[in-house]
């Protein structure tokens, strides 16, 4: 919350045109959107050639006949000016010669254009004039960014924001056929100059386009799928990808990027990216069916982030037909290839219940879920929040009913599960054309069913009206054992991070952790090996936990991230902190070495909010008698 209240009141100090609708917009072309499919330039022997320029033009960053904004764009001379900004794509080796025009009456910063190894420098071009430089770089995915006013890239904000375009630099060989996703956030202060007053608001965009508006990917079962991923917004991104876990092959900046050798990859369904931070990414498909990529910034995919509009359709339908999603999200049909194996074992029987409770949160609900225990279902007020912990068995189908008891509809997904994908949870998206999952209706069900195929640390949560739900206390940790084990809460430690009520005016943007703001001391015994599970499921936040006492940080072990087991190479000792964005889990083993007292220090990133966790380790002789003092 507070990287919201930050950059809204950067958006309001920084200057911004009112935003026409699109036919006010005379003499404004309209700015074309850029897949990043075709490299910039030209090549000649061992150089290529891009010429740029820069120009303001009407943008469309939902429907092509929806609302628009005026915005500055970059362009290849001759061409039309695109958001993103044109990709410059090369082989390693080659030399990069750019030509920057400025037609502006305002000098023109671009950064990113820079021998690479090497400090960065920026070109400062003036009104009217032009500027040549030229660079070369490793293999990587990094881009470059424009300011008109002299701005950070975290301060860069309306009609600014876009003017950013990837730079590519492939390997030997010949090229991977990848594809580019760009990041771009635009923030708007309010417009005095409309009647009433034009509310802040922001343009959520990937490749210049916010969901439900974003391309459409169309992919085949068992294909290999290569996505370079770039953070040129001012704020820091979890993205997540349902249904498959992809392998992280690189992680960079603007400024420079590591390419991952064999035993530095890992997989992951969810990752934090910085500010102006870069990733590339490759996974299989192995399930047909529509899946979803998107920022777990629960604000980030919220429709109230849609631009204003006197057209808009506001209804309740309208928006259970973007999956009550907009912004930082992609989409994803999988086409069947060959026979599909189905599986007929006799599931596990679950019965899980959505409840609620007046009043939890001052004059707001409490909303949790409740899994039955014996023949009686839960009584309808039971709220726990979070949930206990859903523990399935790996192989073993499991057939989750799932009991909606409020009064507005739900859906759940099964955060990292790698499942088909019609009980993956994503309303009016989720299964296959034709076949599509709605909602779990108001005091309706609905049956999960699913083989999980590995052991790990997951999540269940809310999968609609994020910003109401999840806040309000529906998750829980869902953990998976190997056949045979059985859930020892003794040697397995839970800390998951969630919210503490639903946001209003500024109240409860608070976290908790494992329900509580004051947790109970946990107690463990020296020498002792132990599994924690950190999980970060607070939709506003990214927290960090350290681990330690006042003056040293302990040292753990990591064994798993999102779920998935780490390399070798990897599950190294080391000092016990993580930063997490909400959507990932991570899983270390701890062995505490002596008695005495130990602070498992959760708090967010930025100032916000922390929660200290006391940690009692006592001497092994008294393990019979631990938790009776």
């Amino acid at each position: 919350m507070l990287i919201k209240l930050l950059l809204a009141t950067l958006a309001v100090l920084l200057p911004s045109r009112p935003q026409p609708a699109a036919h006010e917009a005379d003499g404004l072309a309209r700015v074309a959107i850029n897949d990043n499919r075709r490299a910039a330039g030209s090549l000649s022997g061992a150089t290529q050639t891009v010429e740029l320029t820069i120009g303001r033009a009407q943008w469309f960053p939902e429907a092509d006949d929806g609302p628009s904004v005026e915005a500055l764009a970059f362009g290849e001379v001759g061409k039309e000016l695109s958001i993103p900004g044109p990709m410059i794509r090369v082989m390693s080796g080659t030399r990069i010669r750019v030509t920057i025009s400025n037609p502006l009456s305002d000098t023109l910063t671009v950064h990113g254009l820079f021998d690479r190894p090497g400090s960065p420098r920026a070109v400062a071009v003036a009104p009217g004039g032009r500027q040549q430089v030229e660079f070369t770089a490793p293999e990587g995915t990094y881009f470059y960014w424009g300011t008109t006013r002299g701005s950070s890239l975290g301060a860069r904000h309306a009609d600014e924001s876009q003017l950013s375009g990837a730079i590519v630099v492939d390997g030997p060989g010949a090229r991977r056929r990848d594809r580019v996703f760009i990041i771009g956030i635009r923030l708007q202060r309010p417009d005095s100059t409309a009647e009433g007053v034009l509310p802040f608001h922001e343009a959520m965009v990937i490749n210049g386009k916010s969901w439900p508006h974003t391309e459409r990917l169309d992919l085949a079962q068992g294909d290999s799928v290569f996505w370079r991923v770039v953070n040129a917004s001012p704020a820091p991104h979890p993205m997540h990808l349902h249904g498959f876990y992809f392998r992280v092959d690189s992680r960079g900046s603007w400024r420079a990027d590591t390419v991952y050798t064999p035993d530095q990859r890992r997989p992951a369904v969810t990752e934090l990216m910085y500010q102006g931070s870069t990733f590339s990414m490759a996974f299989v498909p192995t399930q047909p069916g529509n899946w979803v990529f998107h920022c777990h910034f629960a604000f980030h995919v919220s429709p109230d982030r849609s631009l204003p509009s006197d057209n808009r359709d506001t209804s309740e339908h309208a928006h259970s037909k973007r999956g009550h999603m907009a912004g930082l999200v992609m989409g994803m049909h999988v086409a069947p290839r060959g026979p599909q194996v189905v599986n007929r074992a006799t599931p596990r029987e679950v019965q899980l219940f959505v409840n609620t409770r007046p009043r939890v949160y001052r004059d707001r609900p409490g909303l949790s879920f409740i899994e039955q225990v014996g023949a009686a279902a839960p009584a309808p007020d039971s709220a726990l929040a979070p949930g206990k912990p859903l523990v399935l068995t790996m192989g073993e189908r499991v057939r989750i009913r799932v009991n909606n008891r409020l009064s507005d509809p739900t859906a759940i997904h099964w955060h990292g599960i790698e499942l088909e994908s019609f009980p993956d949870g994503v309303p009016d998206w989720s299964g296959m054309p034709g076949n599509l999952f709605t909602s779990v209706p108001a005091n309706g069900s609905f049956d999960a069913v699913f083989t999980p195929p590995r052991a790990g640390t997951f999540i269940y949560h809310s999968h609609l009206n994020e910003m109401n739900q999840i806040m309000s206390g529906m998750f829980g940790p869902l953990i998976v054992l190997p056949p045979g084990q059985k859930f020892d809460p003794e040697l397995d430690k839970i800390f998951l991070v969630g919210a503490a009520g639903p946001i209003n005016d500024g109240e409860n943007d608070m976290g908790t952790v494992n329900g509580e703001r004051d947790p109970q001391p946990v107690d463990l015994v020296a020498g002792r090996t132990y599994r924690f599970r950190m999980i970060n499921i607070n939709p506003e936040w990214r927290v960090q936990f350290t681990l330690g006492t006042d003056t040293t940080v302990a040292t753990w072990r990591p064994v798993a991230k999102d779920g998935a087991d780490l390399p070798e190479s990897q599950r190294t000792p080391r000092a016990a902190f993580l930063l997490t964005g909400p959507g990932e889990t991570a899983d270390f083993e701890f062995t505490p070495a002596e008695p005495g007292n130990l602070i498992l220090d959760v708090r967010t990133r930025l100032s916000g909010w922390n929660v200290p966790v006391l940690l009692r380790v006592h001497p092994e002789v008294r393990q019979a008698t631990l938790g009776r003092d």
